[in-house]
């Protein structure tokens, strides 16, 4: 019987909206030459970045505040 990993986060783009870093928690997958083994229809029309082990939380990614006012600099 092959090891199993309680729970990964994934990191991926999906194929059809490429600018948005979007992440997942998967349980119970297995494992071979500790290598997480994601389901086929899970990755189907996906990059994926990183598999992380357990539950992460995103605080701040690339591009959270391009909607954001520009800030203005001010020089002396």
């Amino acid at each position: 019987m092959q090891p199993e990993v309680n729970q990964v986060t994934v990191f991926y783009y999906d194929s059809d909206e490429l600018l948005t870093l979007k992440t997942a928690l998967l349980s119970d997958l297995n494992v071979s030459n500790d290598r997480v083994i994601l389901p086929q229809g899970f990755r189907h029309d996906k990059i994926i970045v990183a598999v992380c082990e357990g539950e992460v939380k995103v605080l701040n990614a690339l591009g959270d505040r391009v909607d954001q006012e520009p800030a203005r600099l001010q020089f002396a």
